[in-house]
């Protein structure tokens, strides 16, 4: 079973390494394609103000793009505060329901215990070996 288990190790670690090196080529790629990206988006952003500059002042296009992305900005701002305060009550709910289970499972085995405390006992006693059985051996185990 040693070498089973050493053979698969392998083939992971072989798999991982494969992995990484591949979302490290992609993750170069991505960032040569956000820089290509972010440099048009300043021209465009350049080329949009040049054009207002021709139908207004300049001084009124360069305000008129920087308040149109500071609205946009804070339209951002805004949905991300409305996604944080769902997500914190999505895992405040999570978090209730997981009370709630387990003071219903206290509440089970407290009635067990008193009603059947041999029963009680089995189950202890089951679930202390499977729990034994099932632990990972250290090296202070052999």
């Amino acid at each position: 079973m040693g070498s089973l288990g050493a053979l698969l190790s392998t083939l992971i670690m072989t798999d991982v390494g494969v992995t990484v090196s591949r979302y490290k080529r992609y993750g170069l790629y991505w960032a040569i394609a956000a820089f290509l990206f972010l440099t048009a988006y300043i021209f465009a952003l350049v080329a949009g103000t040049l054009y207002l500059a021709k139908v207004y002042t300049p001084l009124i296009a360069a305000t008129a793009m920087a308040a149109a992305f500071l609205v946009l900005g804070l339209i951002v701002l805004i949905a991300l505060a409305v996604m944080r305060a769902r997500d914190r009550r999505i895992a405040a709910e999570r978090r209730r329901q997981s009370q709630l289970q387990s003071g219903l499972l206290a509440a089970t085995a407290l009635s067990l215990v008193r009603q059947q405390p041999l029963m009680a006992a089995g189950v202890a006693v089951a679930l202390g070996a499977f729990l034994g059985l099932t632990r990972k051996k250290t090296d202070s185990d052999d």
